[in-house]
């Protein structure tokens, strides 16, 4: 297919307004445990520019990076992924009682993150390939195995949050490449009993899952973080207090700058922010559907699908998780929660996002 040579400017402009707005919301709402845990209000806060600076090369590499090119190493790329998967879980850096980290002295790496991009790759070449056979079990199960060990591995760390991201997103991209209707709903059976499963077996998943239906009965206890969440929400009002305003990053709402920095924004910027975030999650996701919905390469249908799904999926879970309408998943917001390999996986996303849209009608 001839190149067209123009990007799509409404999905460069909304991740454009997402990542600025989220830099700006996570210098207020880091600033207090930076100085805490760093002695500098702004450590974080620097760390995240500089992952963005970061990320912008990644987006532009991405950008240009042939696609022909991507479908060959597609499968290198998983590989890769799923090495840094084991090695994480012999040498990974554990830190609240997960070992999701590789340190690399100059920084950490959270192979999940890559895990997620590389998985979106290679299903996207996998089922280009299958045609009508993507119809049947035979020609789905390699697809369906490649998913379970990256689940697994993930899962293991523990993380069922991004596990559960993860395969959400490669659902939608069974859907778009025509699975039958018979086997998604199969999966869709097979995928809450695993959940249901990996939530009773361990005590602390459960014990949330009792929290999220019962928070108001323990509001010092296992209720409090989302309980001040929603507090700070709704004391934003319609304007909200101010940028730099919130009370609640003064260490009244845990994980502020990582999980739930979305109330944060809520407290400073107001129903109005909130509204202009979603409303920019969801162009976003609709300038990616439509450049899926507007490709005749079925390979560059599937990616499109999956990388804009990757950011819009789990953005609207975690502000499922804060708002009190979801379990806590432990997930972070894109753009905005501090780290920088979600970032920098993002931001390559929004650059092959926005290469694939140079080759639509």
């Amino acid at each position: 297919m001839q190149r067209k040579g123009q990007i799509d400017l409404w999905l460069l402009l909304s991740a454009s307004l997402l990542i600025i707005i989220g830099l700006f919301s996570l210098l207020s709402a880091s600033s207090v445990i930076s100085f805490q845990e760093h002695g500098h209000a702004y450590y974080i806060f620097y760390k995240q520019v500089a992952f963005v600076i970061i990320g912008l090369v990644g987006l532009l590499v991405a950008l240009l990076f042939p696609l022909e090119q991507l479908k060959k190493l597609s499968v290198l790329i998983l590989a890769t992924a799923i090495v840094l998967l084991i090695v994480v879980l012999i040498i990974g850096e554990e830190i609240n009682g997960s070992t999701r980290w590789i340190n690399l002295k100059v920084g950490t790496l959270q192979p999940s993150e890559v895990a997620k991009l590389a998985l979106i790759i290679f299903l996207a070449y996998y089922l280009s390939l299958l045609k009508e056979k993507v119809q049947t079990i035979k020609g789905l199960l390699p697809a369906l195995v490649v998913m379970g060990i990256v689940a697994v591995l993930i899962i293991l760390e523990p993380d069922l949050g991004t596990t559960v991201a993860l395969l959400g997103t490669c659902y939608f991209m069974l859907i778009a490449a025509g699975a039958k209707k018979g086997h998604l709903l199969l999966l869709l059976v097979i995928g809450i009993i695993g959940v249901i499963g990996m939530t009773i077996i361990e005590p602390y998943r459960l014990e949330r899952l009792m929290t999220f239906l019962n928070y108001e009965t323990d509001p010092l206890g296992d209720g409090y973080q989302l309980i001040q969440s929603i507090y700070a929400l709704g004391s934003g009002g319609l304007l909200g207090a101010g940028l730099g305003q919130s009370k609640q990053k003064f260490l009244y709402l845990p994980e502020n700058h990582t999980d739930f920095i979305f109330p944060i924004v809520g407290e400073e910027l107001g129903f109005l922010g909130t509204f202009i975030i979603v409303a920019l999650f969801t162009i976003y996701a609709w300038r990616g559907l439509r450049i899926a919905m507007r490709t005749q390469d079925q390979f560059h249908c599937l990616l499109a699908v999956g990388l804009t799904m990757q950011i819009t999926f789990q953005a609207f879970l975690n502000m499922g998780v804060v708002t009190g309408l979801l379990p806590v998943t432990g997930l972070t917001l894109p753009f905005f929660s501090s780290g920088g390999s979600s970032l920098l996986v993002s931001m390559v996303g929004v650059g092959l996002l926005l290469n694939l849209s140079r080759y639509i009608d």
